[in-house]
């Protein structure tokens, strides 16, 4: 019996259309993704930096994990306000 689950992948078939649709939509979500976790990093640092400009105190909420469940390891900021990286880290 094989482990893995499931219909077992036939790499002998032809293109298939709908196969490609399905692959193009996954990779347009992919890179989707990865474009609004950069963005989200670059918010973030903005954030940080107005706050230690403006001199108030970090931002008080967990940071966010990566990837589409967000379960991921969180990424930490070493930006102007290393201080308030953390302060974000909840024990």
């Amino acid at each position: 019996m094989s482990s893995k689950r499931g219909r077992k992948r036939n790499d002998n078939l032809p293109p298939n259309r709908a196969r490609d649709v399905q692959r193009a939509f996954r990779a347009r979500r992919a890179a989707h993704l990865q474009a609004m976790e950069k963005r989200l990093e670059e918010v973030e640092e903005e954030n940080s930096r107005l706050r230690a400009a403006l001199n108030l105190p970090p931002a008080n909420r967990p940071p966010l994990g990566k990837g589409p469940t967000g379960k991921d390891k969180p990424k930490v900021f070493s930006s102007v306000g290393a201080s308030s990286s953390t302060g974000l880290a909840s024990p």
